[in-house]
């Protein structure tokens, strides 16, 4: 038998839509204490019916148009309204919410045996609760603890970190409500073998302690972090080049992200897009030395190999000096660094804060999309050859909204699943993301929000946030209050997030990274490929067809005939294969070619 509270009794059940709506009624009690969001059981033939209180309100004859005006003539003296009046006239009409059953202790999602009427109504007990909630948790039993349900703060909520691997997460929150915290208590312990987390910070937040003494996620855990902000020169993993050597690129990788969208149809772009890319490197080194004092006719020469009507040329000047100015840098191993960093399944922080919004917007694409580019093209090898990687991006609405042109991030939204790939959406904006997009997430983490179109947006793409929990996600402005949803979940927890402040202890950063040469070891191994015995056979090879005296423009043919399956693979891992229209590989890259002379 139950030991909770008697409530009251089920009157009966009706199908709202995509959900099953109960009606109780409960007798007055001077200790009535139920609340919206509260769990209530139902007697169901040996076991019990779980639902959740949607909405309640008294009854009876003090309620009724007699019983109001009586109430109005004492008003002035309400005193003396006896208990006996209200336990005879009072009563409340509950109406609940089905989410399940309990049967022998164990939870289990939707109901199929219907109540009798008159089936007593219980609030559950301490122990009922937990058998619930750990039954309905029960998929992330090896997670991280993040918080505690709301109502009981002795109940535990995990999540498993490995939920967020190849999987789409939206986090929905007005700022200081807690985002940044639940993304440092998800960062701070990022596993291994769940593939490597980049987190593109916008305000500088993340990383080490701040001016509130707020602890960061290098504060408790190595992480590299990319930033141009001055910080101690103690620290270590502090990589200080906040852009990209973008000769390493191919033009037609690059151009789409650099060059505004309504250009792409453009004389200029297209002959860009026809580029070689040792002729896209001379480009860029023009352009990034001499800006826009680069003489024209050279721009002409490199581009098309002719010194033509040079006053064509006067777009590529006015579409490239900026972006290159903006993110180009010659010494940068930007790439390789976050590549390798997910490989080893790290966290990299890349501190965005101190750039120009746009300039933001295509650092983060190219590193999306050079990792993205490399799963779609070895998806087929995927064991061995997927890099798998998670991406934070806050500010969703300007990559993958409505009207947003980061086909990068779009198509991480997309397709990252399938190719290995995890992306976690926070916006204080839901209705600006596409339903398509929305109705597709496998998590959701929902803090106050106080638009209606925004509430509007999330009950479409997800129904187990229906209106009694979106109204409390309106109503109530609670910091660290969060309504839970994943796909394993037959309904939405409310939680209190953990605070990170009371888990981690500021300034702590040196030491911690004191004790890690994480970022120097993967530099060294960037700067020492050559020592890699398949590298070094490679360079063997070049050597044979450069002394073979071949016709210079079938070479790189000529080497990626003379490679073994294992040398070809290990080019492929590195984006340094050139394929036919049909995508058949036929030669090694002519950049790469190249830059095996010693």
């Amino acid at each position: 038998m139950n030991n909770g509270n008697v409530m009251g009794v089920f009157i009966g059940l009706e199908s709202a839509t995509y959900e099953y709506i109960a009606n109780i009624i409960a007798p007055y009690q001077t200790n009535f204490e139920l609340e919206i969001g509260d769990f209530l059981l139902i007697e169901n033939m040996g076991s019990y019916i779980v639902s959740r209180v949607t909405e309640y309100r008294p009854t009876g004859e003090l309620t009724s148009f007699m019983g109001q005006k009586w109430l109005g003539d004492v008003a002035s003296n309400l005193d003396a309204i006896g208990l006996d009046i209200k336990e005879k006239k009072i009563r409340y009409t509950v109406r609940i919410k089905i989410l399940g059953s309990l049967h022998n202790k164990t939870f289990r999602p939707g109901v199929t045996k219907i109540p009798n009427i008159t089936s007593k109504v219980y609030k559950p007990s301490k122990d009922q609760l937990h058998e619930i909630i750990e039954t309905v948790n029960r998929q992330q039993s090896n997670g991280k603890e993040i918080g505690s349900l709301y109502s009981d703060k002795d109940i535990k909520i995990k999540f498993n970190i490995s939920e967020l691997n190849a999987k789409r997460t939206f986090v929905f929150a007005r700022a200081g409500y807690g985002k940044s915290n639940l993304m440092k208590l998800i960062s701070s312990d990022w596993p291994k073998n769940e593939g490597g987390l980049v987190i593109f910070d916008p305000e500088g937040e993340y990383a080490v302690t701040d001016s509130k003494k707020r602890p960061g996620i290098m504060d408790h855990r190595e992480a590299i972090l990319v930033t141009n902000r001055r910080v101690d020169t103690k620290l270590r993993n502090v990589y200080r080049y906040m852009k990209l050597n973008l000769r390493e690129f191919d033009p037609k990788f690059i151009l789409p992200i650099i060059v505004n969208p309504s250009k792409h149809e453009t004389v200029f772009f297209s002959k860009l897009m026809g580029m070689e890319i040792d002729d896209w490197g001379r480009l860029v080194d023009l352009l990034y030395n001499k800006g826009w004092r680069a003489d024209l006719s050279e721009v002409a020469e490199i581009v098309t190999g002719s010194d033509e009507d040079t006053n064509n040329f006067q777009p590529v000047l006015n579409n490239l000096v900026s972006p290159i100015r903006s993110l180009h840098d010659p010494d940068s191993h930007l790439m390789g660094i976050i590549t390798e960093a997910m490989r080893r399944d790290e966290v990299v922080l890349v501190d965005i804060s101190l750039l120009d919004s746009k300039t933001a917007l295509q650092l983060s694409s190219m590193v999306v999309k050079w990792i993205f580019d490399h799963n779609q093209r070895n998806f087929i090898d995927q064991d061995s050859k997927l890099i798998k990687a998670t991406f934070v991006v806050e500010e969703a609405q300007s990559v993958i909204g409505q009207d947003s042109n980061y086909a990068s991030f779009i198509e991480l939204a997309k397709e990252g699943r399938k190719y290995g790939l995890g992306g976690i959406f926070i916006t204080q904006q839901p209705g600006s993301i596409p339903s398509e997009i929305l109705s597709q997430a496998d998590n959701f983490f929902v803090f106050h929000l106080i638009s209606r179109s925004d509430l509007e947006s999330l009950r479409r793409a997800n129904a187990h946030y229906s209106d009694d929990i979106l109204t409390q996600v309106l109503s109530e402005p609670i910091p660290g209050k969060c309504y839970m949803w994943t796909s394993f979940q037959p309904f939405v927890l409310p939680l209190t997030v953990n605070n990170f402040e009371d888990i981690v202890k500021p300034d702590r950063s040196i030491e911690i990274q004191g004790n890690s040469d994480l970022l120097t070891d993967i530099k060294a191994m960037l700067q020492n490929e050559d020592s890699d015995p398949v590298n070094a056979s490679i360079i063997a090879k070049y050597n044979e067809v450069e002394r073979a005296g071949i016709d210079p423009g079938q070479r790189t043919i000529e080497l990626y005939n003379r490679l073994d399956e294992n040398e070809r693979s290990y080019l492929n891992e590195k984006g340094q294969i050139q394929l036919t229209k049909e995508n058949v590989p036929f030669a090694v890259k002519t950049k790469y070619y190249n830059s095996l002379k010693k």
